[in-house]
């Protein structure tokens, strides 16, 4: 069970949806109660105006309050009393920019119950909530590397300790490219297919270099070379390789497989560290080439059928 404070929630998580505290800006003993790695119990953690099934937050937009003003007063006083004494109820939003009627600020001061408000569409407040929640409640995986951002997708960099991770992440940088998170990225899977990397404990701008120490790369280059968080793509590892190993490689299509990664496999690409190869250009076209994979050319395939062209042409001259 994990427990997140309110002023966390809009702190943090709700600027996209722009909610604004009406009252109860001092009643900071409640909290959301989230289930980890549980999906399902997020409908009992945010959701319309209920009192049956309630929900801890509790969401009221346009249709709801156009219910509770159809109902007699008597009535309607009698749901807003029960509204506000559910004990496990967090807080109250008002969606939809509907204005938060003087009994609804009266009972949240009586119950002590925060109260806040928001100018954007209830389905865009409860499902942005809903998302934000089972992030927070996912059991990240660790893994050693350098996750980056390179030509709009996530790359995580994946060597053993010392072959030059850090250095490579460096010239990237340099090269205008965005650091999400040096050493022990943390990894979420937030969708069947999509894995969501970020970085630990907020400590995105820092990358440790051997003789240079922790950089605050973000202080050195600038807003634009750092990037909160990016959805896993493509992993790069780098193999130490002598001339000999260099030999066997296939030459034609490279060394791909695929890295399982919470149940998702991501495709990697194992790149030989040698003397006088540029990784940072090596990482940069293999990102293009992974790109133009995705849309459907193969380059060994275009490369193939030019050259059987070229045969037969050859062989037509010959007869000729």
């Amino acid at each position: 069970m994990l427990n997140l404070s309110l002023h966390t929630l809009v702190d943090t998580h709700a600027s996209p949806i722009g909610l604004s505290w009406v009252c109860g800006e001092d009643f900071t003993d409640r909290m959301v109660r989230l289930v980890a790695d549980n999906a399902a119990a997020l409908c009992h953690t945010v959701g319309y105006l209920s009192l049956i099934h309630p929900p801890q937050i509790q969401i009221i937009g346009r249709y709801e309050v156009a219910y509770l003003k159809s109902l007699s007063e008597q009535l309607y006083l009698s749901n807003l009393e029960q509204l506000f004494n559910i004990k496990h109820i967090a807080c109250v939003i008002f969606a939809d920019d509907c204005d938060v009627m003087d009994e609804m600020k009266e009972l949240a001061e009586t119950f002590q119950v925060p109260l806040f408000s928001s100018i954007h569409p209830a389905q865009k407040v409860m499902n942005h909530l809903h998302v934000v929640l089972q992030r927070l409640t996912l059991t990240p995986l660790t893994l050693h590397g350098v996750f980056m951002d390179v030509l709009g997708m996530g790359v995580l960099i994946r060597g053993d300790s010392g072959i030059g991770k850090s250095e490579l992440a460096l010239e990237l940088i340099s090269r205008g490219h965005r650091l999400v998170a040096d050493d022990a990225p943390e990894f979420r899977r937030i969708a069947p297919t999509i894995i969501e990397g970020t970085c630990p404990l907020d400590m995105t701008p820092f990358l440790e270099v051997r003789g240079l120490g922790i950089l605050n790369v973000q202080r050195l280059f600038g807003d634009s070379a750092v990037k909160k968080n990016k959805y896993l793509r493509l992993i790069i590892n780098l193999h130490p390789t002598h001339s000999s190993r260099l030999k066997d490689l296939d030459r034609l299509n490279g060394d791909y497989s695929l890295f399982n990664v919470l149940g998702v496999d991501i495709p990697e690409i194992t790149l030989p560290v040698a003397p006088g190869r540029n990784l940072a250009v090596l990482i940069e076209c293999a990102i293009r080439h992974h790109s133009l994979k995705q849309q459907g050319y193969d380059a060994v395939e275009d490369f193939s059928s030019r050259q059987q062209q070229a045969i037969l042409l050859c062989n037509l001259e010959e007869i000729e």
